[in-house]
């Protein structure tokens, strides 16, 4: 289902930024000339993550899975997100908590079925914690589309 979802082109490895807003920033802009998000796309990723925090601690780090709004989306996608440095983000079960996240799965869904289903299967897969490592460690999309696929493929 996920591989549904991550294309090479929603794939950035490995990306050298200072916080949350100028990662956000720099994917909305990236997604926005590939023609997957609409115009305000940021706004509503940052507000949301504003309100509704999505950082998860795992074993083995933590992730954050931010969502945009459907209203937003051109194209339904998944960006695949690493960071050379973590950033702070906020728990999603306790938002006065900080976590450093170097590692985010961005929804961008096109309708609001789906959703749930998609978001339970990226929790269930970033809870193995060799998944997560496995991602961080990729160097390109197709190895990122590769862990994808053949870890969706074990779990069948």
């Amino acid at each position: 289902m996920l591989e549904d979802y991550v294309k090479p082109d929603t794939v950035f490895l490995q990306l050298n930024v200072k916080n949350r807003n100028e990662l956000f920033a720099l994917i909305a802009k990236d997604l926005f000339k590939k023609g997957y998000v609409k115009e305000g796309f940021l706004d509503f990723l940052t507000h949301r993550e504003d309100n509704y925090p999505t950082g998860l601690r795992l074993e083995s780090g933590a992730v954050a899975i931010p969502h945009g709004d459907p209203k937003f989306i051109k194209k339904p996608f998944v960006a695949v997100v690493t960071l050379e440095q973590p950033i702070v983000m906020q728990r999603m079960d306790d938002s006065n908590q900080n976590l450093p996240v170097d590692e985010l799965f961005v929804l961008g869904l096109d309708s609001g079925t789906g959703h749930i289903e998609l978001l339970q299967t990226i929790i269930k897969l970033i809870q193995q914690g060799s998944f997560v490592d496995q991602i961080q460690a990729t160097k390109n999309e197709e190895q990122v589309l590769q862990v994808i696929a053949e870890t969706e493929a074990a779990e069948k």
